[in-house]
């Protein structure tokens, strides 16, 4: 069975933990990196962010970022479900999907290779997490 250790008080838990057993530490990675399919760039994230139109433009460099609103979805890191989260914007044009469903405002937990889109098949980034 896999282990990860908590850095505050040491504590061995099994990996399917969420929270520390002892200090209840939540295990979340710090940062959470998006990989455009289309054009192979990234992008590093460590806070929540918005996402949209002009941000696709030039970090990503896909051509689908016209498909994207202004602001098409964010990214949180929610420590009360110890998770990284993506919600969708309400009022755009084209839906924000994961794993080709569509994400509301209430959001959906992120996961190792999961797929971040606008509709189905536009502007598709693969998450991946950088461990602790």
């Amino acid at each position: 069975m896999s282990k990860w250790v908590c850095p505050e008080c040491g504590t061995e838990n099994a990996i399917a933990e969420k929270r520390c057993l002892v200090c209840r530490h939540a295990n979340l990675p710090r940062v959470v990196v998006l990989h455009s399919l289309a054009t192979g760039k990234e992008a590093e994230i460590t806070e929540a962010v918005k996402f949209g139109k002009a941000v696709f433009t030039s970090r990503f460099a896909d051509p689908d970022a016209k498909f994207a609103a202004d602001i098409q979805f964010e990214i949180i890191r929610d420590t009360e479900r110890v998770a990284w989260i993506v919600r969708g914007i309400a009022g755009t044009v084209n839906p924000t999907c994961y794993d080709g469903f569509s994400v509301g405002p209430d959001g959906v937990e992120l996961a190792e290779g999961g797929v971040i889109s606008v509709s189905k098949s536009k502007m598709k980034l693969q998450v991946r997490f950088k461990k602790n």
